[in-house]
């Protein structure tokens, strides 16, 4: 248990802190939602102020994150998501394929971190043009008291990326 709780939160905040890099508002590049070609930017980055986020743990909104302007970067075949407030932020890392693959998901709300990674949870990735949605199951621990256990939640996250 001790491991998972160490991975799960390794992966919390590498999510995080890999979209806190990436993310801005940088509206004169494009961020590329499907399978890069020769022709594309290797790194681009976007902000979401145009389209409505959504991210839901266990069926309720995420609350203490600005979800208004999500941060999009594409860094090769990575595409990196995320948002941060004073009490909690959300960051996801895809990687780009034919359909593409979650790699990583950290989420923190009330208090606990949740994460999936390799071993840790699971998670899927439908997009539709400019919009993911992310869906899964994310694993952690509260961060006050990690000693309580793991706790594994549902999760949706939609965005638009432009």
């Amino acid at each position: 248990m001790n491991r998972s709780l160490v991975i799960a939160s390794a992966v919390v905040f590498a999510s995080i802190g890999l979209t806190a890099c990436g993310g801005g508002s940088d509206k004169g590049s494009d961020a590329t939602t499907t399978a890069p070609t020769t022709t594309a930017p290797a790194n681009t980055a976007s902000g979401n102020t145009d389209a409505v986020t959504v991210v839901k743990v266990d069926g309720k909104d995420l609350t203490g994150v600005d979800l208004s302007n999500v941060g999009c970067s594409k860094q090769g075949d990575r595409f990196a998501i995320g948002a941060g407030g004073t009490s909690g932020g959300v960051g996801a890392t895809l990687k780009d394929g034919n359909p593409p693959t979650v790699e990583t998901v950290g989420i923190t709300v009330d208090g606990t971190a949740l994460a999936v990674g390799p071993g840790v949870g699971k998670a899927t990735v439908k997009v539709d043009g400019d919009r993911y949605t992310i869906t899964g199951t994310a694993t952690g621990a509260s961060v006050s008291n990690p000693m309580a256990g793991m706790v594994s939640k549902d999760f949706e996250i939609v965005v638009t990326c432009t």
